[in-house]
């Protein structure tokens, strides 16, 4: 998701790595906006990566803030956010489709759900991130904490930010 490439050319009438971001990131509000947040998770963990449905669909989607990226209309990019107790927040299911990577969408999936999580008071934040995303998380602040663990299948990491005030 945080690949670049040199190619600035357009393809099928977006515009490719480098240019622009190509979507706009906000929060799903409707019953709509959730079918397409349920169809980028759906084409790239279930399908693309192989995560079973139970292990994909939980019991936190109807408490958690979930943010959609969409490019003229069409569903490109999620995330989801959940409040968790102490002022944590954790970010999740950050997701941006195939064709649509390399353009910072996935950064502003990131950006957005850290804005919203502080908008609710979250000064700490988490995430569960694959192991081949830590430099990208670690540009938003995140260290990385303790052993490599299997989540769906996949080996991914506890990743930290703390924003409060120092002592």
């Amino acid at each position: 998701m945080s690949h670049e490439s040199e190619n600035n050319t357009k393809i099928g009438g977006h515009q490719e790595p480098n240019g622009p971001p190509a979507a706009v990131v906000r929060r799903a509000e409707s019953p709509a906006d959730i079918l397409k947040v349920m169809v980028v998770r759906g084409i790239v963990f279930i399908e693309e990566q192989g995560v079973d449905w139970d292990g994909e669909i939980d019991g936190f989607e109807d408490e958690s803030v979930h943010v959609l990226g969409e490019a003229d209309g069409e569903p490109v990019a999620s995330g989801r956010l959940r409040m968790l107790p102490d002022g944590w927040a954790k970010l999740e299911r950050v997701a941006v489709r195939p064709r649509w990577r390399g353009r910072g969408i996935a950064r502003q999936v990131v950006d957005f759900l850290l804005a919203e999580a502080g908008r609710r008071g979250a000064t700490r934040f988490k995430l569960h991130a694959q192991v081949y995303l830590e430099k990208f998380y670690a540009e938003f602040g995140f260290t990385r904490e303790g052993a490599v663990f299997d989540e769906c299948g996949i080996d991914h990491i506890l990743m930290l930010r703390d924003d409060r005030p120092a002592d």
